[in-house]
């Protein structure tokens, strides 16, 4: 039987596993998933013969960045962005892959950004994928709104900078000349689901067919807002779901296929 898992300090809520089996289920192999919580003090210690028990991990916050010191073979993407989210053991190997990508940039292919301006909310691990993705579609220009302006540009990728712009975030930054804004904050979940990452004086500004897309993918308090403005509000349960979809793709070395998709979306939504 296949072993795989996720790896993070808070996994109460995750919905990879009734996600990831449902997928398992369709594909007909027999394989198990879990939630391992590991705290950072302890990060070091079990991560190694944590990788080595299983075929497959999923890592999430705090640790895409971190885990990428115990792999042995990187994807070109993982090596571009910084960031690995997928671990795949085979014939003794650790191989890191970034899925975030794949996720982000497939659940945007029905909306024309190219030679557009974009807004990012946050430097971490997601959104160093989401950096690259964006590129890769062709927009001209992503403004990083951060609180730290030393620590992101430490952090960010190495990309085509020409591109990038590191701002310091405050209330009183007009965003309405971009098309897309992504939140990649954890303003609007867990003990921070009251707060918007922008003031509402902020997305009053916007432009009527500006597209919002929050990462966190409940309907936060930025959404709600933003859709009682008529604007396009996206929440990140589709970049989740085709994240994970690859994932398994890597695993299995099954194709990926609308029913497969379907089945693992089927999964996700589960109460």
């Amino acid at each position: 039987m296949k072993k795989f898992g996720i790896i993070g300090s808070t996994l109460t809520h995750s919905k990879s596993p009734q996600m990831q089996l449902a997928g398992l289920k369709y594909l007909g192999i027999d394989g198990s998933y879990e939630k391992f919580e590991i705290d950072q003090e302890n990060f070091e210690f079990e991560i190694t013969g944590l990788i080595r028990s299983l075929d497959g991990l999923n890592i999430t916050i705090p640790y895409k960045e971190m885990i990428i010191k115990y792999l042995n073979i990187v994807d070109p993407l993982v090596e571009r962005i910084g960031a690995a989210n997928t671990i795949e053991v085979r014939d003794g190997k650790i191989y890191g892959f970034n899925t975030d990508y794949y996720g982000f940039k497939k659940s945007l292919e029905n909306y024309d950004l190219k030679n557009s301006q974009v807004s990012i909310l946050g430097s971490g691990g997601a959104s160093k994928a989401i950096i690259a993705a964006l590129e890769d579609i062709g927009v001209s220009t992503i403004n990083v709104y951060v609180r730290n302006l030393k620590k992101a540009s430490e952090s960010l990728p190495n990309l085509a900078r020409r591109s990038i712009n590191i701002k310091l975030f405050t209330e009183q930054e007009n965003l309405s000349d971009s098309k897309l804004i992504v939140n990649c904050t954890p303003v609007g979940q867990g003990r921070l689901s009251e707060g918007l990452p922008l003031s509402m004086n902020q997305i009053n500004e916007l432009k009527p067919d500006t597209i919002v897309y929050d990462l966190i993918y409940e309907k936060t308090k930025l959404l709600k807002a933003s859709q009682d403005r008529g604007l396009r509000a996206i929440d990140g349960s589709d970049m989740l779901i085709l994240q994970g979809v690859q994932s398994l793709s890597i695993w299995t070395k099954c194709n990926i296929d609308e029913g497969l998709i379907e089945a693992m979306k089927q999964g996700f939504f589960k109460a």
